[in-house]
């Protein structure tokens, strides 16, 4: 595992479109997009569930 250490600011781990820039940055043509789907919900009744799976779809 890399670990990154800058004066007091340690880094122990830089994930996806992440990054450490020092000094006079100019950054161009990046882009990000980050997108969370998340449900909550309950069965109710009589039921003997082992287990449950969801769907979503994305209509651009």
């Amino acid at each position: 595992m890399t670990s990154i250490k800058y004066g007091s600011l340690k880094i122990n781990e830089i994930k996806d479109s992440s990054g450490l820039l020092v000094g006079t940055n100019i950054i161009k043509g990046r882009k990000n997009e980050v997108v969370t789907n998340e449900g909550f919900g309950t069965i109710k009744g009589n039921n003997k569930v082992k287990s449950n799976a969801g769907l979503i779809e994305k209509h651009s």
